[in-house]
């Protein structure tokens, strides 16, 4: 795969097939291929879909929707494929979101780097929501959002989060609001093993605390 001119710092979000999230993982893997096999444990990308049979199936497909294009021979990628691939092949930080959004499991991961930020929600059969976002933007922030979408209305609410930094440990934070709206707080460098009384401002000073620079190169 061969790119042309550079890719925008923000693209719309768009749907795609585990077989095409093969071809971009293989097209980002280059001599990383260990942060490649992270991306795809973490999202439980089963090893037999790495075949070059289903790679194939995900570049035809790409190719098909109109995502990638070819030229003499070469697959050209288009400016959504191409931010996905830079930003698969450059991040060092890996980040998980999980909680309810109107009554439903959400996950969220994300993956940042100095290039681009991916953000990809798994979905049902095979199928992945993913965009391509800022990454000067603090990790923070969309974190912050997501724990918005699981704590909207009132009533018992929770959100999780964890991250980690190249080989940097783990930091995780767990919110939750209980029928009464009392919120509760646990995070890995202060409350490890309980929840402590908190409050919604509180939790959002948490996330920026632990989260906010997490991303700076």
């Amino acid at each position: 795969m061969t790119a042309e001119g550079a890719f925008p710092a923000m693209a719309e979000s768009t749907l795609i097939t585990f077989a095409e999230l093969e071809f971009l993982l293989r097209a980002a893997a280059g001599t990383n291929q260990a942060s490649i096999d992270a991306v795809r444990t973490r999202l439980d990308l089963q090893p037999e879909a790495a075949s070059d049979i289903v790679t194939a199936a995900g570049v035809a497909s790409l190719l098909t929707r109109g995502l990638c294009t070819e030229r003499g021979g070469d697959v050209i990628p288009g400016d959504q494929v191409l931010g996905i691939v830079a930003a698969l092949a450059t991040w060092h930080t890996m980040s998980e979101a999980a909680g309810w959004i109107e009554g439903q499991p959400a996950v969220v991961h994300l993956f940042s780097g100095p290039t681009a930020r991916l953000v990809v929600s798994p979905g049902k059969l095979g199928i992945y929501s993913v965009e391509v976002v800022d990454p000067a933007e603090s990790l923070a922030a969309p974190l912050t959002r997501f724990l918005d979408l699981c704590t909207a209305g009132q009533g018992e609410a929770a959100a999780v989060f964890r991250s980690s930094k190249d080989n940097e440990p783990e930091v995780g934070l767990a919110a939750a609001r209980n029928a009464d709206g009392d919120w509760l707080l646990s995070d890995t460098v202060d409350s490890p093993d309980e929840g402590r009384p908190s409050s919604r401002d509180a939790v959002t000073a948490r996330l920026v605390a632990l989260y906010g620079d997490n991303v700076v190169v």
